[in-house]
């Protein structure tokens, strides 16, 4: 992969709608992030960390959002920093029409296909003209989620594009929208994966296709998420607790392995701790019939989404991550940041690199009913292995804090707009 030498390119370091030329050197460098909406998963979460931690003296940032959902304004908007401008792409009503339905369960199948046509028609066009009059005045656009790749490497500024889940769980059995993304993807001046394992399978699946590519992880604040963690949360139950935070998606978290180790736990042993499950999602009413038919439903509490999960984190004697597949998964990071022991499935991809092969919390297999029940019984009554476990976590954070994650950060954007100078 190419490299370049850490340089600044003079651009403006505001964001209101001026989209004249970048003015002198001495400035910070102007970037824009971009998401296409903010819902409840984990890329919208680890983007406001992004936005919180970003070096303020090296780089003025932007968010632009394609459309402005319920979650974003009556959620993520306020959590957003004051200095980042935001720009909502489809600005006008009649461009969110077919999206508003959407976002209220009312869109059918006749007006999902009327919605393909819509945006193919009206809202491509007129996001085309928002991002190019943007791209004026920042040297790099970070597409987020990879929304905007059929605009990627146009209107003369750098485009690095940001993939958050393994590409073989994605892509291994699709070989046509493999094919597609390929071509795509080569238009980005970079790709960041979020750990070297991603990076290995993009590598492998495209080869010299891609530019240049990158290992991103995602960043934390580690004493933001400690200062969270103190905000008074009165505990779902009033017995000690092991706590599981995800989005109620089957189809990725598998709750569903939880449950039956923990009820397996539970019949087998004599154990004090409930189980919290933070989250939400369309299985939620599947996995509560699940619980109540293994017999366990008294002590698994649902305590649905959080804005702030951290204090039931923090009050967990530890946490499981029980997923099919993940990219780099924040609760992971935020759980070690708050010095917790740790269990995670062994899944593509981000579990086993930040656990360091299991060095700072345990790994099952995906699925491993049985292997999870062990490793939960394991961190709750070998107090020497907790307490190890928990000064590893500490020291395990410290990797993915504001300091490390902005010195990554910078390096890549170096690269990226060296070239394009």
């Amino acid at each position: 992969m190419p490299t370049a030498a850490l340089s600044r390119t003079p651009i403006p370091s505001h964001a209101g709608p001026d989209t004249s030329a970048p003015p002198s050197a001495g400035e910070r460098l102007a970037v824009l992030f971009h998401i296409v909406d903010f819902n409840d998963g984990g890329i919208e979460s680890s983007l406001i960390q992004w936005l919180r931690v970003f070096d303020r003296e090296r780089f003025a940032v932007t968010l632009s959002v394609m459309h402005s959902s319920p979650a974003f304004e009556t959620r993520f908007r306020a959590l957003v920093p004051p200095d980042v401008g935001i720009e909502i792409l489809a600005d006008r009503d009649w461009l969110n029409y077919f999206q508003t339905r959407r976002y209220a369960r009312k869109l059918s199948k006749l007006g999902r296909v009327g919605r393909d046509v819509f945006n193919t028609l009206a809202v491509r066009p007129y996001v085309k003209r928002r991002v190019e009059a943007l791209a004026r005045r920042h040297a790099l656009i970070v597409d987020y989620d990879m929304s905007l790749r059929r605009l990627a490497g146009r209107f003369d500024t750098a485009w690095l594009g940001v993939n958050h889940f393994s590409f073989d769980a994605r892509l291994g059995a699709r070989p046509r929208k493999k094919r597609r993304l390929a071509t795509q993807f080569a238009r980005y001046d970079g790709i960041a994966a979020l750990n070297q394992h991603m990076a290995d399978e993009a590598r492998r699946m495209f080869g010299d296709g891609l530019q240049r590519l990158f290992v991103l992880p995602n960043a934390i604040d580690i004493e933001r998420i400690r200062h969270n963690a103190l905000a008074s949360e009165a505990p779902p139950c009033d017995a000690p607790y092991i706590v599981s935070v995800a989005r109620l998606d089957e189809i990725q978290k598998d709750h569903r392995t939880l449950l039956r180790a923990y009820a397996r736990l539970v019949r087998e042993g004599d154990i004090a701790e409930h189980l919290v499950i933070v989250g939400d999602g369309a299985f939620r009413g599947e996995l509560e019939g699940l619980a109540s038919e293994l017999d366990i439903a008294t002590r698994v509490h649902f305590a649905g989404y959080r804005d702030n999960p951290h204090p039931l984190v923090a009050g967990a004697r530890l946490q499981v991550l029980s997923s099919r597949y993940e990219g780099m998964p924040m609760v992971l990071l935020e759980a070690l940041a708050l010095g917790k022991p740790v269990i995670a499935s062994d899944c593509p991809t981000g579990p086993r690199e930040i656990l360091g092969d299991g060095r700072f919390g345990i790994l099952f297999a995906v699925g491993a009913v049985d292997e999870l029940a062990d490793a939960m019984r394991r961190l709750l009554t070998d107090d020497a292995l907790n307490r190890r476990m928990q000064a590893r976590a500490l020291e395990r954070a410290e990797e993915y804090g504001v300091a490390a994650s902005n010195e990554r950060f910078a390096r890549c954007v170096s690269e990226l707009t060296t070239t394009r100078s």
